[in-house]
């Protein structure tokens, strides 16, 4: 009887350890000439676990009009796997009108999901661009066009977002050739137990109504999750 109360009451202890565990985002993205590199980083407790997913290379297949990813993942270097994915025009037009259909599925999400928002703490945002046109009118015009696009969604991520320090963005004109550089770097961290609440919200709101995905991306996505679950 004791075995099964000292069980009982670990077994809470966990469950509420997990509930108010913290998770630290760390994004990081950078786009420079035909370079890019994307770099995900989580991590709880301290340091102790940490998973991290890096997309280092974004290649154009002239051959087949395709977009390759080279994606890497794992905890460290001795079990990360590397995987490709082949993006063709037609694929992306029935992955851009799946989204489409999605944005339209979970318009009534909102509140939900605006509500876990409000309780992501942003510790860290950093967003920084070179652009040029090669032509100073030019390039001034697109810097102006720049600074407003950007400062629009700076505005919209502090209006979903709890943002801990004051956002640092800039854009540097480059007057003499033709440029586009941005470098993004943001910090970020909420409970586990408000992203299982939403989650759990979410499912019960979806449950009932299924979205058809036409590429075959999403479609093998939603194929495995219905196995998995089954």
């Amino acid at each position: 009887m004791k075995w099964v109360l000292f069980a009982g009451l670990l077994l809470i202890t966990l469950l509420v350890l997990i509930i108010i565990t913290k998770i630290k985002v760390v994004f990081r993205y950078q786009h420079a000439h035909t370079n890019d590199e994307l770099v995900l980083k989580l991590s709880a407790w301290f340091g102790l676990l940490r998973y991290t997913v890096k997309v280092p290379v974004i290649q154009v297949d002239a051959d087949s009009a395709s977009v390759k990813l080279k994606e890497e993942k794992g905890t460290s270097d001795e079990t990360k796997q590397e995987e490709n994915m082949r993006f063709t025009p037609k694929e992306l037009i029935h992955f851009l009108q799946d989204i489409k259909s999605i944005l339209e599925h979970v318009v009534n999400f909102h509140k939900i999901v605006r509500k876990f928002l409000r309780k992501v703490q942003v510790k860290q945002f950093e967003w920084r661009s070179v652009v040029g046109m090669g032509d100073a009118a030019h390039t001034g015009v697109f810097v102006g066009g720049c600074w407003t696009l950007k400062s629009a969604i700076i505005g919209l991520l502090t209006n979903f977002l709890r943002f801990r320090v004051m956002p640092i963005y800039s854009i540097t004109p480059d007057f003499q050739s033709h440029r586009a550089e941005t470098y993004i770097s943001c910090i970020f961290q909420f409970r586990i137990g408000q992203a299982i609440l939403t989650g759990i919200k979410m499912l019960r709101y979806w449950k009932g109504s299924k979205v058809k995905f036409k590429s075959k991306t999403l479609a093998k996505l939603t194929n495995n999750s219905n196995k998995q679950s089954m």
